[in-house]
C-alpha cells in the first residue's frame, strides 16, 4: 500500500492535539515529539529501500512455523536518508536544551569528529548491540537513552517503508503462530482490538508491522491458560487496557477504540496511555520492550 503522507499528517496532528490535553505529559515533550514525528513523515516519503532477493527468504513452511522473514541485523533500510534525518534530529534535540540537549551535543561531536559514523550507529542498532549503547549511557548520564532514541528515530521511516513492502511476501496465514513479528521476529510494542469480532492485532516494536495474533495468549511467552491471563483498565484512560501474564509477569497495553471516535497511532497511543505503565509496574509487571520513545 502506498504511503499517504497527507492522511498520515492529519492523523498525527489530531493525535497530538489530544495528547496536549494530558496533564502528566509536559508541553515541552509534546512539542519535541511533534517536531520529531513530522520530520519522520517527511523522511518516509524520501525513503528508498532495496529488498533482498526472494530466494534468500525462508521457505513458506518455515514462515508458517514462526521463522521471521528477515533478521533484524539484515533488515533493509535507506542509510543515506537515515543519516540525513539523524543530523536533523541531533540538531533538534540540541536546540531543546537540558539533559537531552547536552546528550545530543555529545553525540553530534562524536559524529562530526568521525569517532562514530552514522553507518556504525545504524549497524549497532540493527544488531541490538547492548554493550555499545550501554557505554553511551555513561557518556550521556542525563539522558541515557538518547543515542538509542536517535538511532531508532532516524532509521524508523525506512524500516517502516521496508516492512510495508516485505508484508506482501508473507504467507496468507491469518494469525501469527506466536506473538513475535512475522517479518523481523521482534516482540510487539502494543496491541489492539479491531473489527466487530475484536480480532487482536499487534504492532512490532522494531519495524512497526501490524499483524494479527491470538486473542487469548501471552504474546511474550505464549501462555494460553486463561487462569494465568488477565487484564485491567482504569476509568481515566478509556479505550485502553493492560493485558498481563502471571507466567512471565509481563504486560502489554491493548487499544480498543472501536466504540470511540479516536484516531489510533500506535507509537503515540503508547505515550497516551503512559499512566497505565505506572499502574502495571506498581503491581509488579514489566514491559517486554521499551516504549517507542526509548523509556
Amino acid at each position: 500500500m502506498q504511503f499517504d503522507k497527507a492522511k498520515a499528517t492529519r492523523n498525527l496532528d489530531r493525535k497530538l492535539t489530544q495528547l496536549r490535553g494530558k496533564s502528566y505529559i509536559s508541553s515541552e515533550l509534546i512539542d519535541l515529539l511533534d517536531a520529531v514525528a513530522h520530520l519522520q513523515l517527511e523522511a518516509r516519503t524520501e525513503a528508498e529501500v532495496t529488498l533482498p532477493p526472494d530466494a534468500e527468504q525462508p521457505p513458506a513452511e518455515a514462515l508458517l512455523q514462526g521463522v521471521p522473514l528477515v533478521t533484524r541485523e539484515c533488515f533493509p533500510h535507506d542509510p543515506a536518508q537515515a543519516a540525513k534525518l539523524l543530523s536533523k534530529l541531533v540538531a533538534l534535540l540540541d536546540a531543546a536544551g537540558g539533559p537531552l540537549g547536552q546528550a545530543a551535543r555529545t553525540v553530534g561531536k562524536a559524529l562530526d569528529s568521525g569517532e562514530m559514523t552514522p553507518e556504525e550507529l545504524f549497524r549497532r542498532y540493527l544488531g541490538d548491540d547492548a554493550t555499545f549503547f550501554a557505554s553511551w549511557t555513561e557518556r550521556t548520564p542525563g539522558a541515557p537513552k538518547a543515542l538509542a532514541f536517535l538511532a531508532s528515530a532516524a532509521l524508523g521511516p525506512s524500516l517502516e517503508a521496508a516492512a510495508g513492502q516485505l508484508a506482501s511476501r508473507l504467507p496468507s496465514a491469518k494469525v501469527a503462530p506466536s506473538g513475535e513479528c512475522p517479518i523481523c521476529g521482534s516482540l510487539p510494542l502494543i496491541s489492539s482490538l479491531k473489527e466487530k469480532a475484536g480480532f487482536r492485532h499487534a504492532v512490532c516494536s522494531f519495524c512497526r508491522h501490524d499483524y494479527r495474533i491470538r486473542r487469548i495468549a501471552c504474546p511474550v511467552c505464549g501462555e494460553e491458560d486463561q487462569k494465568k491471563l488477565t487484564y485491567f483498565t482504569v476509568d481515566e484512560e478509556p479505550g485502553f487496557r493492560v493485558d498481563v501474564c502471571e507466567s512471565c509477569k509481563t504486560y502489554i497495553k491493548t487499544i480498543d477504540f472501536r466504540a470511540l471516535d479516536r484516531v489510533s497511532l500506535p507509537v503515540l497511543d503508547d505515550l497516551d496511555s503512559l499512566a497505565l505503565d505506572y499502574v502495571a509496574a506498581g503491581q509488579g509487571y514489566k514491559r517486554a520492550t521499551l516504549s517507542a520513545w526509548g523509556f
